[in-house]
């Protein structure tokens, strides 16, 4: 075999040994290909990324014509752009710092005459004289001379008549307050309906009203200010919009890392353009800021891109990279990375596969030999040491009885004055050994036949409790002389069928035989028959030693025979429940184990039972 082995490996490993030199050298080419193919599409990824975000500038910029208040305009054209920002004397203004709506609000709400009346109705109210109180807020609001001056002074009455229980009179006031513009805000940026809107929620109409103005809000065309945002969201989750609270919170989002951008811009972002486009990213999620040259009063604009966005539009399956990892995309992206999908693989050369094919082919076919070969030399030893065993525990099955009937013939011929009942209980002893000797014989000769294939059934209506009476006649001295007792129990109401009575017989004797051999130390046995629906069942019950369930499959094959300690010097051939199983099997029926190790085991022969 070793010979063999090496004749066919030696070959093999020299042919693989090149092969995998040539395998080897097409990989190195192919990884070389790979390379230059991922530089060059970083490079036109950076080249697409950055023609998009300079037309996105550019396009944006076109629409930033300063207005009058130095302002920026409303909201970017494209989702992508996160805000449009400017830089004054080297410092970055956000959108929402210089809102023209908070200037006024300041302007209209410090005016002397407003201011002045203000303070004398907050007078009365500090005095607990709400009716004067309110009669005041009236006349400031008839006297007003712009809407956000009496929006306010109403939003102070209505709190007024809250206070003094006039609850309806209040709701009024909040309901007018509600219906103003978005772009009447207080010095926070808040729109002044926001204020009105938390009062009147108890309102199923007036609720309907509230979620009108926070979705005007969500889709308008002004910056709203951070504590807007966040009172409108408040307002969203209270009225379980979750499509406005979704999206109020990421402009909340925005609006944090725009603010944590204004902190660190000095740092992070020449205010000077580079020759080069540049985008820096920051945050997170990050952003593409850049900075274009501004007109007038204004030092640059600056311009902030989603990069997800930007990427998603060029190419849906790439994505940016964690710190550290990732590609580069160029100088114009400094720390952005990004994570290019894998590459999708050329397929191998024609040699190349050839190559893996005939190796893989070869080592199929050297396997499967050297497998084979070992099975069958496994097979032959195995099935050598099982007829070896089997030769030896025949013998010794043999032996026993022939040894035990020829002493007791001699004993009988030696002693010529025995007396009769003695000389009867030899006689029965050799009359049993003999039975033994014969039951062995047949085993050994059915056996033969059925490997042979030439094992024949004379089949003729039986009686099965005749059978199993007959069995329990046969084996009755046997068991009588090891001290056993058989529990014998025969529903007699079963009809015939048709089978051999001698294979019955020698079936249910070989499990009774058993039985006796790995009972251990308890001498009572078992033998039943019974019907379980359309079958007759014959069971054969010990209390022995047991079987472990994993060998239950295995102890109807030929020569097997279970390797438990407490039956290694048990003598047997492995023959009886092979032809237990045959017989059964035969009969249109089978045979099945119900055993645990040192709980005993149950035997039971299944035969179909012809219809009545």
């Amino acid at each position: 075999m070793l010979l063999l082995l090496t004749a066919v490996l030696v070959p093999y490993i020299v042919l693989a040994a090149l092969s995998l030199r040539l395998i080897g050298q097409e990989r190195q080419l192919e990884a070389r290909r790979a390379v230059e193919e991922r530089e060059r599409r970083l490079t036109l990824l950076g080249q697409q990324l950055l023609s998009l975000l300079e037309n996105l500038k550019l396009r944006q910029l076109a629409r930033l014509v300063p207005r009058g208040d130095g302002s920026a305009p409303g909201l970017p054209m494209d989702r992508a752009i996160a805000f449009v920002g400017l830089v004054r004397e080297g410092r970055l203004r956000l959108p929402w710092d210089d809102d023209p709506g908070v200037r006024l609000f300041r302007r209209l709400i410090n005016e002397a005459r407003f201011a002045g009346q203000l303070r004398q109705v907050e007078a009365e109210e500090r005095a607990a004289r709400y009716e004067k109180a309110s009669a005041l807020y009236n006349r400031v609001i008839e006297a007003a001379r712009h809407p956000a001056q009496q929006a306010y002074a109403r939003l102070l009455l209505a709190q007024g008549l809250e206070k003094a229980g006039r609850k309806p009179e209040s709701r009024r006031q909040y309901e007018r307050v509600l219906e103003l513009p978005l772009e009447h805000v207080d010095e926070y940026g808040v729109p002044l309906a926001f204020y009105a809107a938390p009062h009147l929620l108890g309102d199923d109409l007036r609720r309907q009203g509230i979620l009108r103005t926070i979705r005007m809000a969500a889709e308008g065309e002004g910056w709203l200010s951070p504590a807007a945002l966040y009172l409108a969201r408040d307002l969203a989750r209270t009225l379980k919009v979750s499509e406005l609270e979704s999206r109020f919170t990421e402009q909340i989002r925005d609006r944090e890392q725009a603010e944590a951008l204004q902190a660190d811009f000095a740092r992070l972002v020449p205010v000077r353009p580079a020759r080069e486009p540049l985008w820096s990213a920051y945050g997170q999620p990050v952003w593409l800021v850049s900075v274009a040259a501004g007109p007038g009063g204004v030092d640059a604009w600056v311009l902030a891109v989603r990069a997800n966005e930007a990427l998603r539009a060029l190419d849906s399956i790439v994505r940016l990279a964690g710190h550290g990892e990732g590609d580069s995309l160029g100088e114009s992206f400094p720390d952005l990375s990004v994570a290019l999908p894998a590459t999708v693989e050329h397929p191998a050369s024609y040699r190349q596969t050839l190559l893996i094919s005939a190796l893989a082919l070869t080592l199929t076919l050297t396997l499967l030999a050297a497998y084979l070969l070992w099975r069958d030399v496994r097979r032959d030893v195995e099935l050598a040491e099982m007829r070896s065993e089997f030769v030896s525990s025949v013998s010794h099955e043999l032996k026993t009885p022939l040894t035990t009937v020829r002493m007791f013939t001699e004993t009988m011929r030696l002693d010529e004055e025995m007396d009769r009942q003695t000389q009867c209980e030899y006689l029965d002893t050799v009359l049993s050994e003999s039975e033994r000797l014969g039951r062995l014989v047949d085993n050994v000769l059915d056996f033969a036949k059925i490997e042979q294939g030439a094992r024949i059934y004379h089949r003729q209506p039986v009686r099965l409790e005749e059978v199993v009476e007959e069995s329990a006649r046969v084996i009755g001295y046997p068991l009588k002389q090891s001290g056993f007792t058989l529990d014998l129990a025969v529903e007699r109401t079963l009809p015939p069928i048709e089978a051999d009575r001698d294979a019955l017989l020698q079936a249910i004797l070989n499990l009774l035989t058993n039985a006796m051999k790995y009972s251990g130390k308890s001498r009572r046995i078992g033998l039943e028959l019974r019907r379980e629906g359309a079958n007759a069942l014959i069971a054969v019950t010990d209390c022995g030693v047991g079987i472990a369930p994993e060998e239950h499959a295995r102890i109807f094959d030929r020569f097997y025979r279970a390797p438990a300690s407490q039956s290694q010097y048990i003598p047997g051939a492995g023959l009886g429940l092979t032809l237990v199983a045959h017989i059964a099997k035969a009969h249109g029926g089978d045979v099945a184990v119900r055993s645990s190790p040192g709980a005993g085991s149950t035997f039971t022969i299944r035969l179909p039972i012809r219809a009545e």
